[in-house]
């Protein structure tokens, strides 16, 4: 049975990379002949190519398509044709009997696509003869633009499943359709993958125990509480975020996704803000904690979703004084709820798995 894909995989975001990763090699694990829609929108391509500002960021931007594109071509397998539109994909798909799967990431966020809803993350395309499954859509931490009220719910009408990643999102879905669908709470694809050594490159971990950094925010309370950890835990810090951390710190921020990953799964600590960051620091069992954003607090729902639903929301700090060394420094213990991620995984595959009979 063919599966088509179509997600946010030509960007330079490991997040969103890596998701497109393993929901393909989960459903080629599963026996699916699973491809990714080599989609490439305007202005997505305008984002990953335009130069950066000044010499030494395009340089570094130069060199992270690089990484990315290496990554890509190893790793995923795409469609052999590129899709610019939305009409591309509709004309290449017109009588297709197959699957489609739209998701995982923000695909029905309208801030990151052009402010506007992409019909192509909606599966416009697909004919009646397809078969459209959304999986752990998300839109962020925004909400549907109810001045498009009628032309989403009739866009979501058309699934035969849905699943969104966030209790937000699952709200949301209901409230636009008037209750009339009733979607899904499911995993990260990142997180129903078990096996990520196909793409783990350990060249850059070094020795001696690290902390690794990465946050998606340029906020000097986060860097007020990077140093508090590193303080407490007197061991280096590598950065993987583009901002700087205040401490002295090694900054790899346009490396290979699979040293991106390699330097993730030895890491001693994790500090971070990101989703995919906690869910890395969770599916490669390392000691972390999250600290809240402090713009666009929207986002750390999509955390808090994830850290609730395993009883780790204890891992979470919205302040300084919420850190507290001798409960947040010491081994998680994360044979206490691989019972509940175990379960939270099944249901996700479950889902997915019976969407696509």
């Amino acid at each position: 049975m063919k599966v088509y894909i179509i997600n946010f995989h030509h960007v330079l975001n490991y997040g969103a990379v890596l998701q497109a990763y393993a929901l393909s090699k989960y459903l080629i694990n599963q026996g699916f002949d699973a491809k990714i829609i080599d989609y490439r929108p305007y202005y997505f391509v305008f984002q990953t190519y335009r130069p950066a500002k000044g010499f030494t960021k395009t340089y570094r931007k130069i060199v992270m398509n690089i990484n990315f594109y290496k990554f890509r071509k190893k790793h995923f397998n795409l469609t052999d044709k590129i899709f610019y539109s939305e009409k591309g994909l509709k004309k290449h798909f017109n009588i297709s009997r197959d699957a489609f799967v739209c998701g995982s990431d923000q695909v029905w966020n309208a801030k990151l696509t052009n402010d506007k809803i992409d019909p192509g993350y909606f599966l416009d395309f697909v004919p009646l003869s397809g078969r459209k499954i959304a999986y752990a859509a998300s839109i962020g931490h925004t909400k549907f633009n109810l001045d498009h009220k009628e032309d989403i719910a009739s866009r979501l009408a058309t699934f035969h499943k849905i699943s969104v990643r966030e209790d937000f999102a699952k709200n949301e879905v209901e409230d636009i359709t008037e209750n009339k669908l009733e979607p899904e709470v499911v995993l990260d694809p990142t997180l129903i993958l078990s096996d990520y050594s196909e793409v783990l490159d350990l060249t850059l971990v070094p020795k001696e125990p690290y902390m690794v950094v990465y946050t998606t925010e340029n906020s000097n309370i986060f860097r007020k509480y990077v140093k508090l950890v590193q303080e407490n835990l007197g061991i280096r810090v590598i950065n993987l975020g583009h901002y700087h951390t205040g401490i002295d710190s090694i900054s790899y921020t346009n490396i290979h996704p699979s040293k991106w990953l390699g330097l993730f799964s030895k890491a001693t600590y994790v500090c971070t803000n990101s989703f995919h960051g906690t869910a890395f620091s969770i599916i490669l069992k390392r000691n972390f904690t999250v600290f809240g954003r402090q713009t666009m607090k929207d986002l750390n729902r999509r955390q808090l979703t994830l850290l609730s639903s395993i009883g780790l929301e204890d891992r979470f700090i919205n302040k300084l004084e919420d850190f507290n060394p001798l409960n947040h420094l010491k081994e998680m213990g994360y044979e206490k709820i691989q019972s509940e991620i175990d379960s939270l995984v099944e249901n996700s595959r479950k889902f997915l798995l019976d969407s696509l009979k």
